[in-house]
């Protein structure tokens, strides 16, 4: 395996060569096309010669839907490798490709990820500038100074709000309340001034609180709840306005065997899951459990932490937190079992606290003076771990806008967003066994028994079991068996006549493992279907199970 930031070229390379090296395990397609005209890859990774992908139950990981979280990216790509280099060998990858698919979709935000790994650009998502036609003036960010990054700029000033701290004076700590008589500055991303008029010198640091953002958050553009600019910044003038959502939502609806999902971002080390929109009551049992059991399951295998997006994400008493966000498009309309996992936590790598440790509101309890102390541990942190390339001592710098400043800071993009070079593989490494984990708690049929029985010349009574070998439901969820119309079917094929039952029939959705507490006798995880049939002496028929989200088994019986 090998942990990478690939640029766009880098990654269908990559892919291609996958797809070379490992025939019948992997096929490769274009999903469609960025803004820009960027194809965008859809990988599906199964043993071919097990069944066809959609003939198994899947799990789908999509990954840099924020063009800054390439970590997303890398992981996606190293995951697939993982998969691929170590199936036959490695039991869970056996059982992962044997008997479910996996759907990778390694990059959505092609057009702002290039420019984010090839310049010193940073973006949300898209370059797109919406809501701006004309963007308004006043402050940018940008690379100043022309060494190739935005990192920080502090502004000595008599109304600044920070002052260097006396234990590591490259910390900026919070000014005291009634501090007076020291060196006080603005501290804020490096950048400058950009204006549409010409009107002449005007002062800049009341133009720099109009400041100017790159508007596409692809993350609000889901048809969920979907708030609009008022409601949530970068939502877009309409949900699925974006060509890459609109690739992926149409892929989504193409893949109906789609049981489980992850969607890779970063950062906080943790990982992510249901609800949204309140506490816990909001859940159904039955999914309050599935979600949590396989969380926690997540966090013991990748050292993460693990909670839901209102408990670790509230900050108050918000009742709806990220309108339009993937992962609740995927449980509260198609009822998938979805999770966002926050890759890299550069502040408990530190020893510093972090919001997924905390939550955020916990975290905006801390005092001041706590907030310094872990700025220092990280800036000690990144002294040792990482050194020059990653830590930029403050210098002097004659600003266009400001006059005389310091610029410095941590790396944003591969200290704070992403992980170092060097640590990039821990984290992919450690992500990929919650994917693993997930892929494999898919729903999974089997027929444990199928009887024949000669109730008179060439007439044959034939009872088959089907089961649910997974962890999960076959409907994913009981979301997912409240939206979907089917279950699981049973079917008899070959040349034969049926005299009694019908062909295809319903025999409904079946429970999985994971769906029971831990006193529990088994609840219906099996059910069965029944035909008489007349057919000749020898003849060979096949009785087929198979669900929309759980796959397909079928077992070859020949008659006596």
């Amino acid at each position: 395996m090998r942990a990478h930031y690939w640029t766009h070229a880098e990654m269908w390379e990559e892919l291609r060569r996958l797809e070379m090296a490992y025939p019948g395990l992997i096929a490769v397609e274009v999903m469609g096309h960025s803004r820009e005209g960027r194809e965008l890859p859809a990988v599906t990774v199964t043993n071919m010669q097990t069944g066809w992908p959609h003939h198994k139950s899947a799990v789908l990981v999509d990954a840099n839907i924020h063009a800054g979280e390439v970590a997303g990216n890398a992981t996606a790509i190293y995951w697939i490798q993982w998969c691929l280099e170590t199936y036959g060998h490695e039991s869970q990858a056996t059982e992962l490709l044997d008997h479910h698919t996996v759907y990778v979709i390694p990059r959505i935000a092609a057009d702002g990820a290039e420019l984010y790994l090839t310049t010193a650009a940073r973006f949300r998502s898209s370059p797109r500038n919406y809501p701006f036609s004309e963007p308004p003036e006043g402050f940018v960010e940008s690379d100043v100074d022309g060494d190739g990054r935005i990192l920080q700029i502090r502004v000595p000033a008599e109304d600044g709000g920070f002052a260097k701290d006396d234990v590591d004076p490259r910390v900026m700590r919070p000014r005291a309340p009634g501090e007076f008589g020291g060196e006080y500055y603005h501290v804020f991303s490096e950048g400058q001034i950009e204006r549409t008029s010409q009107s002449g010198p005007l002062p800049a640091f009341s133009m720099s609180a109009r400041a100017r953002r790159h508007g596409m958050d692809f993350n609000r553009n889901f048809p969920i709840r979907w708030a609009g600019e008022k409601g949530q910044a970068g939502a877009g003038p309409y949900p699925l306005s974006e060509p890459e959502l609109r690739a992926l939502a149409d892929f989504i609806q193409g893949h109906p065997n789609i049981a489980a999902y992850a969607a890779l971002h970063t950062t906080g080390g943790v990982i992510l899951r249901q609800p949204s929109t309140g506490d816990e009551s909001v859940l159904s049992e039955t999914d309050r459990e599935l979600f949590t059991r396989v969380a926690e399951s997540g966090a013991k295998v990748s050292g993460y932490y693990s909670g839901s997006n209102h408990a670790i994400f509230a900050s108050g008493h918000e009742k709806i937190l990220m309108p339009g966000a993937a992962d609740d498009w995927m449980y509260d309309h198609l009822g998938i079992l979805g999770f966002t996992v926050e890759i890299w936590n550069p502040s408990g790598r530190a020893g510093a606290r972090s919001y997924g440790e905390l939550g955020v509101r916990k975290m905006m309890t801390l005092t001041p003076e706590e907030h310094t102390e872990d700025h220092r541990k990280l800036w000690t942190w990144a002294d040792r771990e990482v050194g020059q390339g990653g830590v930029f001592e403050w210098r002097a710098f004659s600003h266009p806008d400001f006059g005389p400043v310091e610029i410095g800071g941590l790396d944003p993009k591969f200290v704070l967003q992403n992980p170092p070079p060097h640590l990039l593989e821990e984290e992919c490494a450690r992500t990929s066994r919650f994917l693993t984990l997930l892929g494999l708690c898919t729903p999974r049929l089997t027929t444990p028994v199928v009887t024949v029985a000669c109730e008179s010349e060439g007439v044959y009574r034939i009872v088959a079991e089907v089961a649910n070998a997974g962890f999960l439901p076959t409907s994913s969820t009981q979301k997912g068996d409240e939206l979907l119309l089917e279950g699981v079917r049973a079917s008899l094929q070959g040349p034969m006549t049926i005299l009694a039952g019908t062909s295809p029939v319903a025999v409904g959705h079946l429970d999985g493992y994971g769906d029971q507490s831990v006193w529990a006798t088994p609840k219906r995880q099996r059910a069965h279907a029944e035909w008489i049939v007349r057919a000749g002496p020898a003849a060979c028929v096949v009785v087929v199970f198979e669900g929309v989200r759980a796959g397909r088994t079928s077992t070859v019986i020949t008659l006596p």
